[in-house]
């Protein structure tokens, strides 16, 4: 193994010179300017394993870390390039005997599946002739970078082979790709695809998405699938007028199983914001756009990173919004909307009686609850519209409050909790709305009561069935939610 991993060491040094001019001229202002650190990953054309060289601008930092449990089991080999005196990992690689300006090389077996430790899903996954590794797997990195540090990842590929990563770009050309971290947590996780797919861009409200849809058999429809992703993100741009991010990246990764066209997908924040959609690429494609699942995950990338202790506040808001902005959009009448809601919190009511929303929250993977968490952050994100719509005659609303976060508060860097969070909403309204529903809500075994926004929205519940009373004011609040999301009211109903 130490030979097969000289052997790559070399290749890695030659191709590194073959592209080191275009590098520095790339970042030359850049790095005047911090402190750069630099890595060159390179794979091979099989597929099987990641050489890596890590170099370090000045001093490096005392030892480097990856986010899965398993990156130790992954790890083939590390060794300082100047001396070439292998390093011991120990739960983190340390750069004790790393000169200042050093390197270190090592690589990292992705050839198969790796799950000792870490047990929430594959963490390398051979998808048709593709690759989709979790970085945590194999990035050896810093655990902080300070405000003058970044860290710039260059790819290696062989021909014909394509990338795609949460970083944002620096760089593309032929057989090579460039990124920079930036300075968001090393634990966050995130993923990265190595293929023969093309990487599209998706231009959707001034944003920039970076589409790759991975090897299927049968293949997926490329450009279906990048339409259903324009339209599912346009939709979530229509809110107040533009996507909430300037770039992200998408996956779509065929073969997963289940009756629906999208059984599983998930936002991972690490690096940057990014959407992974596992779809059955046998369903026809307008049970896709029928689906709620993307509209759900794009709206999460509507907050920052919310903690998993929190999970309510972005689970609501996706939830909420995955049916709004469908109304919206024409997927779905006002009526099926509203229907879709008042079932969703019924179901949430079911759910983890018992329990209070933080108890469900914290057990939602282990326990059964997102019923309740889902549900319940709705339910608050709903009563939170109407009121604000009540409070201000329909000057701001969600909508408003969502838009000025993201004026505000968008950054990748840090996550946020909920009371964070809501206080911050209440700082942009100028209201205590949203700390009232925390302090009723969070530590309460009581789903909301939804008596009082019904009301003010001239809904009639009885069981499973509602009716939408026909008075203008009644029905004012509920198409300015349904519809444009404006509305001035005159008077104030009440509560």
């Amino acid at each position: 193994m130490a030979a097969d991993f000289l052997h790559a060491e070399v290749a890695i040094l030659r191709r590194v010179a073959a592209v080191c001019l275009a590098v520095i001229a790339l970042s030359a202002t850049e790095a005047s300017a911090q402190r750069l650190h630099r890595y060159t990953v390179a794979i091979d054309a099989e597929l099987t394993t990641l050489n890596v060289r890590a170099c370090f601008d000045g001093a490096p930092p005392p030892y480097l870390v990856a986010e899965s449990l398993d990156a130790s089991l992954a790890l083939m080999e590390a060794r300082v390039e100047s001396t070439r005196r292998r390093i011991e990992p120990s739960g983190s690689i340390s750069l004790k005997t790393v000169p200042d300006g050093g390197c270190i090389l090592y690589a990292a077996n992705v050839s198969r599946p790796i799950k000792q430790h870490d047990r929430t899903g594959g963490k390398i996954q051979h998808v048709g002739a593709d690759l989709l590794t979790s970085v945590g797997l194999w990035l050896w990195r810093p655990d902080t970078l300070g405000p003058d540090e970044d860290i710039e990842i260059t790819f290696l590929l062989p021909e014909g082979i394509s990338v795609s990563a949460p970083w944002t770009p620096a760089a593309t050309a032929p057989e090579r790709a460039v990124f920079r971290i930036g300075r968001g947590s090393w634990d966050w996780p995130a993923s990265v695809a190595f293929g023969r797919f093309k990487e599209r861009e998706v231009r959707v409200g001034g944003a920039r998405l970076r589409l790759s849809v991975l090897d299927g058999s049968p293949p997926a429809d490329v450009d279906q699938m990048q339409a259903w992703i324009a339209d599912a993100a346009q939709t979530v741009a229509d809110l107040y007028g533009k996507f909430p991010l300037a770039q992200a990246q998408i996956l779509i990764v065929p073969g997963a199983r289940g009756h629906e066209p999208t059984p599983r997908a998930y936002v991972v924040r690490g690096g940057s914001p990014a959407a992974h959609f596992f779809i059955n690429q046998r369903r026809p494609i307008r049970e896709f756009y029928d689906d709620w699942t993307a509209v759900h995950e794009l709206s999460h990338l509507l907050l920052p990173y919310v903690g998993s202790e929190d999970a309510w506040v972005s689970e609501g808001v996706a939830t909420y919004y995955q049916n709004v902005l469908r109304a919206r959009g024409g997927r779905m009448t006002v009526l099926e909307a509203w229907e879709r809601l008042h079932s969703g919190f019924l179901r949430g009511m079911d759910s983890a009686p018992g329990m209070t929303l933080a108890q469900a929250t914290e057990s939602m993977y282990r326990g059964g609850t997102h019923m309740r968490v889902y549900w319940e952050g709705a339910a608050m994100i709903l009563i939170a519209d109407v009121r604000l719509r009540q409070l201000t005659a329909g000057k701001q609303s969600m909508d408003t409050a969502l838009a000025a976060l993201n004026e505000c508060c968008n950054s990748t860097e840090r996550a946020w909790s909920g009371r964070e969070l809501f206080d911050k909403l209440d700082e942009i309204t100028g209201t205590a709305v949203f700390r009232e529903l925390y302090d009723q809500h969070v530590a309460s075994k009581d789903f909301p009561d939804l008596t009082q926004a019904y009301r003010a929205l001239g809904i009639t519940a009885s069981g499973r069935s509602i009716e939408l009373a026909p008075q203008a004011r009644e029905k004012q609040l509920r198409d300015a939610i349904m519809d444009t999301g404006v509305l001035v009211i005159s008077e104030i109903p009440d509560m």
